[in-house]
């Protein structure tokens, strides 16, 4: 259950990563710009900490894919070319949000021959409001996840204790010290722990490969070290969690009298 919700959150946050790199800002250039001043605004943009990658695109090359998208010739329909050339900006992920993006506009337009930088606004308000309710949402599922994960496991660890109990008071009246009659108890649970965390694992990685089956995009939120430290953050949950309610629940028998164990 908890492996489930790590691969949700995992491709959630795979997902918000591709969303935000996708999202593109368009700087337009005056026409009367040269070779020279582009190569200047290029390397000045490239210098900006939000941008990731950027692409010049010239009158001619704008009204190719323009005219590829209305399966018409634009300049012929037009009688000339009315697009003005521009430099189109990937962002880096970290950039994506209102703040960022209108001081990222600012330092755009001081730039020599940008007429406008336009994006769309509204998405960039939009993605920084879903994806902060979501962030929200998921911890708290994740928390709700993990206090479950942990009462079930102390109490089948406390259940199966509670049939022990009398042995476990027996070896202490012969006198055997607290550590010799937990020890093999904690030792028993670390093998449980593990077995459990490497069964989860081996459960997950099914769920993982059957289902690009069904919905063959989820490759693509397929994220292979993410997936390895939820691997070992189960693994390490299940043991830590089984030793230490194997602990505690023999401790407890150890303190509690003969004729309270009835």
């Amino acid at each position: 259950m908890l492996g489930l919700f790590g691969l949700i959150y995992i491709q959630s946050n795979q997902l918000n990563k591709i969303i935000k790199e996708n999202v593109l800002v368009n700087v337009y250039l005056n026409d009367d710009i040269n070779q020279t001043e582009i190569d200047q605004n290029l390397a000045a943009i490239k210098k900006m900490i939000a941008v990731k990658e950027t692409k010049f695109i010239s009158k001619d090359l704008a009204a190719m894919e323009l005219s590829k998208e209305m399966s018409q010739d634009i300049v012929e329909f037009a009688g000339y070319n009315p697009l003005p050339p521009s430099i189109e900006i990937v962002l880096n992920e970290e950039s994506v949000s209102s703040e960022s993006m209108q001081n990222l506009k600012n330092s755009l337009l001081q730039l020599p021959k940008v007429s406008e930088v336009k994006y769309n606004e509204v998405l960039f308000t939009n993605i920084g409001t879903n994806l902060g309710s979501l962030s929200y949402i998921l911890m708290g599922l994740a928390a709700i996840f993990i206090v479950i994960a942990i009462i079930l496991i102390n109490s089948n660890i406390r259940l199966n204790l509670f049939a022990r109990r009398f042995s476990i008071k027996s070896m202490q009246l012969v006198g055997a010290t607290h550590w010799f009659i937990i020890k093999p108890f904690v030792i028993r649970s670390f093998f449980n722990g593990l077995y459990g965390g490497f069964l989860a694992v081996a459960l997950l990685l099914l769920v993982l490969n059957i289902l690009p089956t069904y919905f063959p995009q989820i490759q693509y939120l397929y994220n292979t070290e993410s997936f390895t430290f939820l691997f070992v953050i189960l693994v390490l949950t299940g043991v830590f969690v089984s030793m230490i309610s194997s602990w505690l629940s023999t401790n407890k028998y150890l303190k509690t009298k003969i004729e309270d164990l009835y």
